[in-house]
């Protein structure tokens, strides 16, 4: 709440003062001939607060606009007015905020990327999805104490993540950092020292445990193993390439935006007069 409460209150400086007379019951609070509607500070309000919490929101901004209106009023009564810089200020504030409405309203679209585009994109650009170092794939599962009914269907097993799923205990909140399920390849020197000694070799799809850690117990089971300096694959790294181009055709959206904008408004530099 703290980080978007500042702009709030700039926007409420720019928003709600109206010397328009509105009805009683839209009136939130008034500070001389200038008044803060309620529709003004329900736009303002986050959908998630409810109950104590929205209350203390609304309460926050009412009475910061109050404070601000009634300071600025006495400044004036004592003929203090805004600079030029305040004034840029406010101006470019405005500004912003129309810009940010103009471009999300053009670059609402899904931006859709075909298999045609990522599998281009995988092929132009090997080095970027090339390993550093040897990863491993792992499923993971953690016990505090061993339940020996799921310890015997892991015995009987060559599935731990359907073991894991079948339980439900991919769902389940525990004290180990990491989640019951599949975590993915993993660089194998970022994952517990017991971990690492448990699963050394170059086998896979064996099932290891239990692994007796400070916390309790896991068992581990390897998916696949990649050395460094190894490509990942396609199908790995498809949704990192999806979301690339989706951000390069956004890009490429405002840019052009910016300059159709720049075209008709008739925008010009004058850099010569100041630099």
């Amino acid at each position: 709440m703290r980080r978007i409460v500042p702009l709030i209150f700039v926007l409420l400086m720019l928003a709600a003062c109206s010397s328009d007379q509105p009805k009683p019951g839209e009136i939130v609070a008034r500070v001389g001939d200038t008044y803060l509607l309620r529709d003004v500070v329900l736009q303002l309000i986050p959908e998630s607060l409810s109950g104590s919490e929205r209350e203390f929101f609304i309460k926050k901004i009412v009475e910061q606009w109050v404070d601000s209106h009634t300071f600025a009023a006495a400044a004036v009564e004592d003929g203090i007015a805004l600079n030029t810089r305040d004034r840029w200020q406010i101006e470019k504030l405005e500004a912003e905020m129309l810009a940010n409405h103009y471009l999300n309203m053009k670059v609402r679209n899904d931006f859709p990327v075909t298999d045609r585009e990522i599998e281009d994109y995988y092929t132009a650009n090997p080095e970027q999805f090339r390993r550093s170092k040897d990863e491993v794939h792992l499923v993971h599962l953690f016990f505090e104490q061993l339940d020996n009914a799921i310890v015997d269907e892991i015995k009987s097993s060559k599935d731990l993540l359907e073991v894991i799923e079948k339980n439900y205990l991919d769902t389940q909140i525990t004290r180990s950092v990491e989640p019951n399920g599949d975590l993915g390849f993993l660089p194998v020197e970022q994952i517990r020292p017991e971990f690492q000694k448990a699963i050394r070799g170059t086998k896979t799809g064996l099932i290891y445990g239990p692994v007796k850690t400070g916390l309790g117990y896991h068992y581990l089971q390897v998916i696949d193993r990649q050395p460094a300096e190894s490509i990942r694959s396609l199908s790995l790294v498809t949704p990192e390439i999806r979301n690339l181009l989706i951000a390069a055709k956004r890009h490429d959206l405002i840019r052009d935006a910016k300059e159709s904008a720049r075209k008709n408004f008739k925008a010009e530099t004058f850099y010569e007069n100041i630099l």
